[in-house]
C-alpha cells in the first residue's frame, strides 16, 4: 500500500511541472541558465585574487563559433589599460586575437608561443599552477574554456557567432562583448538559352533575413 501510495504522489508532482517548452517552462529554463551564470561568476573570485597579485588588471578571450561547434583563443592577461570601448570603422577591436602557430614544417625547436605578446604562457601556468593547488574547484584544464561559460547567447551553432570576454579584475565584473550572426538573403534570378544567347541575370535589391 504505500508503495502505491508513495508512486501515486511522484506521479502528481511531475503532473504538476509546466509541459516542455510552455511559457512557465521556458522562464524556469531562463532563470536556470542565469543562476548558472552567477554562480559561476562568484566561484571565480579566490582565481581573480590570485591573478590579481600576479599584476594582471583584465583577462580577455576571443571566441567564434558556428555549424554547431565553436572554439576560443588562449586567454590574455593584461596588465596595463584596455579601452573597451574602441572599435575600428568595422566594429572590430584593433588588438585582434593572437593564436598559437601550427608546425606545418615539423621544425626542431618550435616555438608555438612566438607572436604572442600579451602574456599567454605565463598567464597559462599560472592558472595551471591554481588548478593544481585548487583541486576541489573542478575547472576546466583551459582558462579560455573556463571563461566562455560566461556566455549565455548562442555563439556555436547555426549561423553561430563570435566576440570575447573581458574580466575586469579590478571591478570583479565580466563583460562579454559580440555578434550573433542571422542569415541574409536576396533574390536572384537566372535564365540560360539553348540557342546560345548569353544568359540573363537578375539581382534584387532588397536584404532580408531568412
Amino acid at each position: 500500500m504505500a508503495n502505491k501510495t508513495e508512486t501515486a504522489k511522484k506521479s502528481m508532482e511531475k503532473s504538476s511541472e509546466p509541459a516542455i517548452g510552455s511559457q512557465e517552462w521556458v522562464r524556469n529554463w531562463m532563470e536556470e541558465r542565469k543562476v548558472h551564470r552567477m554562480n559561476k561568476a562568484k566561484s571565480l573570485k579566490d582565481l581573480a585574487a590570485y591573478l590579481r597579485e600576479l599584476g594582471y588588471k583584465y583577462i580577455r578571450v576571443w571566441y567564434e563559433g558556428a555549424g554547431d561547434s565553436g572554439e576560443c583563443f588562449h586567454a590574455e592577461g593584461w596588465k596595463e589599460e584596455i579601452n573597451l570601448e574602441s572599435k575600428d570603422s568595422k566594429g572590430y577591436y584593433p588588438d585582434i586575437y593572437q593564436s598559437k602557430r601550427w608546425n606545418y614544417d615539423k621544425e626542431e625547436d618550435f616555438d608555438e608561443w612566438k607572436g604572442m605578446t600579451r602574456n599567454q604562457r605565463d598567464l597559462e601556468k599560472s592558472y595551471d599552477l591554481f588548478r593544481e593547488n585548487h583541486p576541489d574547484r573542478n575547472l576546466n584544464s583551459e582558462l579560455h574554456y573556463e571563461l566562455v561559460e560566461i556566455v549565455d547567447y548562442d555563439w556555436y551553432n547555426n549561423e553561430g557567432g563570435q566576440g570575447e570576454v573581458v574580466w575586469d579584475l579590478q571591478k570583479e565584473e565580466f563583460r562579454v562583448d559580440g555578434q550573433q550572426n542571422r542569415y541574409a538573403a536576396v533574390d536572384v534570378k537566372e535564365t540560360y538559352f539553348m540557342n546560345g544567347m548569353a544568359p540573363e541575370t537578375w539581382y534584387g535589391d532588397e536584404v532580408y533575413e531568412r
